[in-house]
C-alpha cells in the first residue's frame, strides 16, 4: 500500500457528544509516525487533565499497514480502543490518530453503550474531518550539463517533480522529489533528453 496515493487528514476536527450525562470529545488528527501519534495523546491529555478517560487509536502508516495502536485508559477492556482502530482501519484513511476524552456523568453505560458511545463520538468527528490526497514519493538527485537545466526544469514541472536543491559548478545538481508513479517514464524521458549523458540517482 506503499506505493500508491491515499487520504490523510487535511487538519484536525473535534466532535462532542452527551451521553447519559457523560462528556465524550473526540478528536481527530494527522500522524505520519508512531512518535507523531503519541505527541498528539499526550498533547490532548494535557488539555484534559480532569478528564475520567483519554481513549485512543492511530494507524501511522498508509490504510493496511501494521504500524498501529490503540488503548482503553481504564475503561472496561475492548470497549474504546480496539473498536475504533477498527473503524479507523475501514475508513481508508491513512496517518491518523485520535484520541476520545470522557468526562463521567455518573452513569454507567455498561460494555456496549461503552462501545457505541466512543465509535459513535468517532464517527461524528470523521464527519467534519477535512481530507487531502498524499502522494507518496521518491527522493533522488541528477547531474547535468548547463544546455538541458531548461528542459530539465520543464519535464520536472509537467511530471510533478519538486525540485528541492540546486547545486551549481562545472554541472547542475537539481535534489528532487518525484511521485512513485512517475519513475519509470521520467527514467526514459531524461535518459531521452540527454541523450543518456545523466540518469536520476536514487537515494
Amino acid at each position: 500500500m506503499e506505493d500508491v496515493s491515499y487520504q490523510v487528514p487535511a487538519g484536525v476536527s473535534t466532535a462532542q457528544r452527551i451521553i447519559k450525562k457523560s462528556r465524550f470529545i473526540a478528536t481527530v488528527s494527522r500522524a505520519g509516525t508512531r512518535r507523531e501519534a503519541e505527541d498528539f495523546i499526550e498533547s490532548v491529555r494535557a488539555l484534559h487533565p480532569a478528564a475520567s478517560h483519554n481513549c485512543y487509536a492511530f494507524l501511522a502508516c498508509a490504510p493496511g499497514g501494521a504500524d498501529i495502536g490503540f488503548g482503553d485508559d481504564g475503561e472496561v477492556s475492548g470497549t474504546a480502543g480496539r473498536p475504533m482502530m477498527t473503524l479507523l482501519e475501514h475508513s481508508g484513511i491513512g496517518e491518523i490518530v485520535v484520541v476520545v476524552t470522557r468526562y463521567f456523568g455518573g452513569i454507567k453505560l455498561g460494555p456496549g453503550g461503552l462501545l457505541r458511545a466512543y465509535t459513535d463520538s468517532l464517527r461524528a468527528a470523521l464527519g467534519e474531518l477535512e481530507l487531502k490526497e498524499h502522494v507518496p514519493v521518491r527522493a533522488g538527485h541528477i547531474v547535468f550539463s548547463y544546455a538541458h537545466e531548461n528542459s530539465i526544469r520543464v519535464l520536472f514541472e509537467k511530471s510533478g517533480v519538486t525540485i528541492t536543491s540546486v547545486e551549481r559548478g562545472e554541472d547542475v545538481r537539481f535534489g528532487f522529489t518525484a511521485p512513485l508513479g512517475v519513475v519509470a517514464s521520467l527514467e526514459e524521458r531524461v535518459a531521452s533528453l540527454t541523450r543518456g549523458k545523466s540518469k536520476l540517482v536514487w537515494t
